[in-house]
């Protein structure tokens, strides 16, 4: 699909990892974890990039995308930041998602800026989308962990590959040979989770912005509000006005969450072929 633009996320202050996840080298090649999506977008045909930062980060991200200028792959930046109203802390992917809509064409895939989803899951979601629902990459619970502390993760239901609703549940950790959240409950490691890789229509994408502009004119001065994609999603689900597709994988996440998740990274990308 040509008209697929990618939108990569990375506007987030990663508070809990302490330091800017997005610019952070994990390859071996001291790539970022945007190099890897830039790359697999290059190879399954996709020729426009935005990517959704804040302006403190612009200078330096500037310098590192230069190295693509020669790809045939138009590659754009817009601050969430200045997005008007400003505020210091994001107001939450779903904005993101909004903000990029400023560059972005067509229908858009969207991820985030300080995940590595795996070599073909970009391709998997690009092959999967009809360009009529939105999609979703779900992933199985156990490929998405890290091997020490905890993480939230949205647990996907699913019917005859139609999602049907999305819940967040925090403090998911490998507990001896289970896995365990907050309640104590046991995961089945085979779970449908969500690591925020969308394909998003037109039709979708037209509900959002106005989701947003309800949302922003009733929580304009509330410092803590965010609007988050898989929560207006979910809302466009509930009132019927779309369906999501569930398209699964085998890949596996690579991520960090926490300062001692980096070196885990940084050793599994160098895997990484």
């Amino acid at each position: 699909m040509n008209d697929v633009s990618l939108v990569i996320m990375a506007a987030g202050l990663g508070t809990r990892f302490g330091d800017t996840k997005q610019l952070v080298p994990v390859g071996p090649k001291n790539e970022i974890f945007l190099d890897y999506a830039i790359r697999e977008a290059i190879q399954v045909g996709i020729t426009k990039i935005v990517i959704v930062t804040r302006s403190a980060l612009e200078e330096k991200l500037e310098k590192h995308l230069a190295q693509y200028q020669e790809s045939g792959c138009l590659i754009e930046m817009v601050h969430q930041d200045i997005s008007e109203p400003t505020r210091n802390k994001p107001w939450g992917t779903g904005h993101a998602v909004v903000t990029a809509l400023e560059k972005a064409t067509g229908s858009i895939i969207v991820l985030n800026a300080d995940d590595y989803y795996g070599p073909t899951a970009l391709k998997q979601i690009l092959n999967g989308f009809t360009g009529e629902n939105p999609a979703i990459l779900s992933f199985e619970l156990k490929r998405t962990l890290p091997k020490t502390g905890s993480v939230s993760r949205g647990v996907l239901q699913v019917e005859n590959k139609k999602l049907l609703k999305i819940t967040e549940v925090h403090g998911i950790r490998n507990e001896g040979n289970s896995i365990k959240s907050n309640d104590e409950l046991t995961i089945p490691d085979n779970t449908d989770v969500s690591m925020n890789l969308w394909a998003l229509p037109q039709k979708s994408l037209k509900i959002l912005e106005k989701q947003w502009d309800s949302f922003i004119s009733s929580k304009h001065s509330d410092p803590e509000a965010e609007f988050l994609l898989p929560a207006a999603l979910q809302e466009q689900l509930e009132n019927n006005q779309i369906e999501i597709d569930v398209i699964r994988t085998t890949e596996s996440w690579i991520g960090v969450t926490n300062p001692e998740d980096l070196d885990v990274a940084r050793n599994a990308l160098a895997e990484v072929k």
